[in-house]
């Protein structure tokens, strides 16, 4: 019997992804968590075989922490065909450990990438491998990423400075870093281009 977690922060994808599993035989739907601080610790505690997850959520160092926490778990990744162009190339290395399913794809083939993950065998979809080759390394620092995510919100420069105890010449330095080496034309497209990218 292969022991399945879900972590799926969609209330309806975890619901579609328990009662489907529930019904399918050699398969044991564990438990499902919506919280991300909850993995690990649910887990630990169930001892699942593969854990699904959504992609948009898994990080590679939080991937990595994950996988060293729990050595006998495999993690299948659930990705969205609109973002497969963001995956994180460092997550696909980490085949055959993580697996990607397109979430395009049938119910069939996710039973069956349950199987192969559990079996050893590496899974990821033709479309979201040919993405990944041609993906960008993620060139901004911690710190140009966050600032590009605080423009998102619509906050000023002085409100980004006070949010992250910062001077405001020196959030003016980190947007024009990310300009830079996004080859940006602004900071409006420097977002842009960081979201395609998949790099915030």
């Amino acid at each position: 019997m292969i022991r399945v977690l879900v972590h799926h922060e969609q209330c309806l994808w975890r619901t579609a992804l328990r009662r489907g599993l529930a019904g399918e035989q050699g398969i044991d739907l564990v438990d499902d968590v919506n919280q991300d601080d909850d993995v690990v610790t649910t887990a630990l505690r169930v001892r699942p075989d593969v854990l699904i997850h959504d992609s948009g959520l898994l990080p590679p160092a939080r991937a990595a922490e994950i996988c060293g926490a729990l050595p006998g778990m495999s993690v299948l990744l659930l990705v969205d065909p609109s973002r497969a162009a963001g995956l994180p190339p460092d997550l696909t290395l980490m085949a055959p450990r993580v697996g990607f399913i397109n979430t395009g794809e049938t119910f069939d083939r996710l039973i069956e990438a349950i199987h192969r993950l559990t079996g050893g065998e590496p899974v990821i979809d033709g479309s979201i491998a040919l993405a990944a080759i041609r993906a960008q390394a993620n060139p901004l620092t911690k710190r140009e990423q966050e600032v590009l995510s605080l423009i998102l919100t619509g906050a000023t420069t002085r409100e980004i400075a006070e949010k992250m105890f910062l001077q405001v010449g020196t959030v003016r330095n980190y947007l024009s870093n990310a300009i830079h080496k996004s080859g940006a034309r602004s900071r409006i497209d420097a977002v842009r281009i960081a979201q395609e990218a998949g790099w915030i």
